[in-house]
C-alpha cells in the first residue's frame, strides 16, 4: 500500500465549524498533481455520488452541488447525449424516458450507484460508501415513521434480503423507530433534533465527520486518510453554507432524495 507521507503531512486540519484552509478545489487540483492515477481514480467515486444527485437536480432545475466530477454544462451534455456516464446511469435514462419517470424512479438510481461502485472501491472506500448507503437508509426509515409512510413501499427498489434493509422493514408496524445494529448512537440525534431541522443537519454532520475519523484509521500517512479527509472536507464546507433557511432545504433534501418519489411539476 503506497504511503503519501507529502501529501498528507500537507493537509490543513479540518474542523467543523470553521473555514477549511484548503477549499475542495483546490484539494482537487493538489490530489491531481500528488496522488498515483489509480489512487486518484477512487477519489472520483466520491465525487460520483454528487453527480449522481446533481442529475436529480437537473432534472428538477435545481442548483447543482459543486463537489461532482461534471460541472453543470458537462452534466447536461451528458445527459441529453447520454454519454460519459456510468453503464447503470445510462440504463436508467434509456428505461426512463421522461423527466417525470426519471425523478419519481430516482430511488433506483442511487440504490445502484452503491451497488456498482462498491465493487469498484479500495477497502477503505468500500467502507465509507458502506457507511453512507446504510446511513440513508436508516434516514428513509426514520423519515418513513415521523411522516407515517409504508417502510415497504419507501424501500421497494432495496433488497428485502439485505441485512440491513431487514432490520429497517421488521419495524415497518412498530410505533416507533429504532436505528438497527450500528446505527443505535444516531437515537439520541433523531430524538433531541427531529423537530429543529437545521439543529438536525448539524448533528448528522457531527455525527457522519466522527464517523469517517474512525473509519481512517492510526496510520495517518495512508490513502484512507486523504480518502476520508476528502469526504470530511465536503462535510465541513456543506456546514459552511447553512443558514436557517439553507439548513431546512438541506436537511429536507438528505431525508427526501432516497425516496422522493414525486413527479416534477
Amino acid at each position: 500500500m503506497t504511503e503519501y507521507f507529502f501529501t498528507t503531512s500537507s493537509l490543513p486540519t479540518l474542523k467543523i465549524g470553521e473555514p477549511p484552509e484548503m477549499d475542495f478545489e483546490e484539494l482537487e487540483i493538489f490530489l491531481y498533481d500528488n496522488l498515483l492515477p489509480g489512487d486518484y481514480k477512487q477519489t472520483q467515486i466520491i465525487k460520483k455520488f454528487y453527480d449522481i444527485l446533481n442529475i436529480r437536480a437537473f432534472f428538477k432545475g435545481d442548483e447543482i452541488d459543486p463537489h461532482g466530477n461534471l460541472n453543470i454544462n458537462d452534466l447536461e451534455e451528458s445527459v441529453v447525449d447520454q454519454t460519459g456516464l456510468p453503464k447503470y446511469v445510462l440504463e436508467f435514462l434509456d428505461t426512463y424516458k421522461t423527466k417525470e419517470e426519471r425523478l419519481t424512479y430516482f430511488p433506483l438510481l442511487i440504490s445502484n450507484f452503491f451497488k456498482e461502485e462498491i465493487k469498484f472501491a479500495d477497502p477503505f472506500l468500500k467502507k465509507y460508501l458502506s457507511f453512507e448507503r446504510g446511513l440513508q437508509l436508516v434516514l428513509v426509515g426514520f423519515r418513513a415513521k415521523i411522516l407515517k409512510r409504508n417502510l415497504e413501499k419507501e424501500l421497494q427498489f432495496e433488497n428485502p434480503n439485505d441485512d440491513l434493509i431487514a432490520q429497517i422493514l421488521a419495524q415497518k408496524d412498530s410505533p416507533v423507530f429504532e436505528p438497527p445494529e450500528g446505527f443505535e448512537d444516531l437515537k439520541a440525534i433523531f430524538e433531541n433534533y427531529k423537530d429543529i431541522p437545521i439543529k438536525l443537519y448539524k448533528a448528522l454532520c457531527e455525527y457522519r465527520f466522527e464517523k469517517i475519523e474512525q473509519m481512517t484509521g492510526s496510520d495517518v500517512f495512508s490513502f484512507s486518510k486523504i480518502l476520508g479527509y476528502m469526504a470530511q472536507l465536503i462535510i465541513v464546507e456543506k456546514w459552511m453554507e447553512l443558514d436557517e433557511k439553507k439548513g431546512i432545504e438541506m436537511i429536507d433534501e438528505i431525508l427526501e432524495k432516497s425516496t422522493d418519489r414525486r413527479a416534477a411539476k
